[in-house]
């Protein structure tokens, strides 16, 4: 019997082949599994920050309705089995290996993505969900997610990411709204042009739009700022999903979402664990983080991928009293630490490159900062994580 390690060598085999543009092969998966995607209702999530938060909350909201929910997310932090979940319960690592050589057994020749979405879609079938929200991995056009018809879409929000994939911000607008199908509702939290194109492909497909423009004031089980606009959006969802208050009002109080301003206290200090990613991302991260702890020196573990402008993250994120020790994420996208050295140095933030992750995070627990920070990517606080954690 195929075990768990086995499908993470098959997985690990498929990631040489990268990102290939298309829905023909999921589609052709989907079929061959009997379309297992269409056994249950779905809610489609894209966003360039905020949607695996926004999947999360609504996810809970369900649940507490009384409902058998799937959730399907990614990157994930420390284990593969985080990206499928059944009422906030990993799929254990003897299903997960089930799952993904039943998709294997299709003999399709797809991506590492696009076997983990039919895997996660199949699974959810097997299972008997009575809905699924899914989340989009990159983009949403020829993104493999979208190949479902939701009863529901969401855009979280619109900003640079991705750009050398999806290009500038008006065609990355333009690939997130690819996920409007006709005559379904969507939900936005998107401003400026995006919302515009946004709103110009929902009327082409007759789909109402409902625009967030405000955060909610409620009790979350999440902290940072940035999350009150996210549970607006989730809310809105929600409510056109016909959800009662209860059930928003306690799938907020106990929603979990690990490595999005997460606050560790322990014996050798204050941490904080953000995966903010890009300049987004980091302009929400450094606003909590001046909120909630304005004083003290700040000690940085920080790595990004050099296909995300890091320069800018660079800018926004620190301050010139911090330290910063650079160490790479474990992706072959990884920016070296060279490159994030020389930024930081052209910022005049003093930092020290750290090859191996563990002796980074050894170094920043050694450190004498009031507050200790890991962010930048979440390849690298999924690595080193549970370091802090346990």
């Amino acid at each position: 019997m195929k075990t768990y390690d086995d499908a993470l060598k098959y997985l690990d085999w498929l990631c040489v082949f990268g990102i290939k543009e298309g829905l023909e092969r999921t589609k052709a998966l989907t079929a061959a599994l009997g379309e297992p995607q269409n056994f249950y209702r779905t809610i489609h999530v894209a966003g360039t920050n905020g949607k695996g938060s926004v999947c999360a909350m609504l996810a809970e909201m369900l649940k507490a309705q009384g409902l058998r929910v799937g959730l399907f997310t990614s990157p994930h932090l420390e284990s593969y089995c985080e990206r499928i979940k059944i009422n906030g319960q990993n799929i254990s690592e003897r299903d997960f290996a089930e799952m993904i050589f039943r998709v294997k057994a299709c003999n399709v020749d797809a991506t590492h993505f696009e076997v983990l979405t039919a895997a996660a879609f199949e699974y959810f079938r097997v299972q008997a969900v009575d809905i699924a929200v899914i989340e989009v991995g990159l983009g949403g056009t020829l993104d493999s997610t979208n190949v479902i018809t939701p009863e529901l879409c969401v855009i979280t929000n619109v900003a640079l990411d991705h750009e050398n994939v999806l290009g500038d911000l008006e065609n990355i607008a333009r690939n997130k709204a690819g996920i409007i199908k006709e005559n379904i509702p969507v939900v936005t939290g998107a401003t400026g042009k995006p919302l515009e194109i946004i709103k110009k492909i929902a009327a082409e497909k007759n789909s109402p739009l409902y625009e967030v423009t405000t955060p909610a004031d409620v009790k979350i089980n999440l902290r940072g700022d940035f999350q009150k606009f996210n549970a607006a959006i989730a809310i809105k969802a929600a409510q056109l999903l016909q959800l009662d208050d209860a059930a928003i009002t306690k799938g907020l109080a106990q929603v979990e979402w690990a490595g999005r301003f997460e606050v560790v206290e322990n014996s050798s200090g204050v941490y904080v664990i953000d995966g903010a990613h890009n300049p987004h991302g980091a302009k929400a991260l450094r606003e909590s983080l001046d909120k909630n702890f304005p004083h003290g020196k700040r000690i940085w573990v920080f790595g990004a991928l050099k296909d995300k402008n890091f320069d800018e993250m660079i800018k926004i994120l620190f301050r010139a009293d911090d330290f910063v020790i650079v160490t790479p994420p474990e992706s072959v996208r990884a920016a070296s630490t060279e490159m994030l050295c020389q930024s930081l140095h052209e910022h005049k933030i003093p930092c020290a490159a750290v090859e191996d992750n563990f002796e980074a995070i050894e170094r920043l627990k050694t450190s004498d900062g009031d507050l200790k920070i890991i962010a930048g990517s979440l390849y690298l606080i999924g690595k080193i994580r549970r370091t802090i954690t346990q």
